[in-house]
């Protein structure tokens, strides 16, 4: 059975709306490091996260290593409005029931399974049980305002700490097991 982990850059509210406004001066060489180590065989996205990320890195240059990371793996969609893909190695889930089709996907063959943004996708996929692993980059900074990645009134989720790494800027890395 393939992992499925949450990755998320996260302030120290919460919060995990528009990273691009408040993450930037905290990314250095120790977060860089920490944010490719992970293995990832799919990449698990909303419809909004995929467009982002498409947009970012889908017409870049082969040999530019950011975009090599970003364009290798399979890139899996969860959206009701795209009908059709552009980035390499990407495709549409089976529309229905998004735990299930995941489910299936979790089950088949291949490598471990990512998913970065993609709140509303994250959230139902904790609530249906289908997330082995949370990686949050937390970020010592408060918002104030924003989406928050634990909303009011969501599944209680047990969580064990497996690693807590402090990064020389700040930031903490934590990663839980859940469950």
């Amino acid at each position: 059975m393939r992992e499925i982990t949450v990755a998320e850059f996260i302030s120290v509210d919460g919060v995990v709306e528009a990273p691009e406004k408040w993450h930037f001066p905290w990314l250095d060489e120790e977060m860089m490091t920490a944010m490719w180590s992970e293995p990832a065989d799919t990449l698990l996205l909303g419809r909004v996260t995929y467009e982002s990320f498409a947009g970012a890195f889908a017409g870049m240059p082969a040999d530019d290593p950011v975009a090599a990371k970003m364009n290798r793996p399979e890139k899996v969609v969860v959206s009701r409005s795209l009908s059709s893909l552009s980035w390499v190695n990407s495709r549409l889930l089976p529309p229905g029931d998004v735990a299930t089709e995941v489910a299936s996907l979790k089950a088949g063959p291949g490598g471990p399974i990512t998913i970065t943004g993609s709140i509303t996708l994250s959230r139902t996929l904790l609530a249906a049980g289908l997330v082995d692993r949370l990686i949050l980059l937390v970020h010592p900074i408060v918002v104030g305002s924003g989406e928050r990645f634990f909303a009011d009134g969501g599944p209680r989720v047990p969580l064990k700490l497996s690693k807590c790494d402090v990064f020389s800027s700040g930031v903490t890395h934590q990663i839980y097991a859940v469950g």
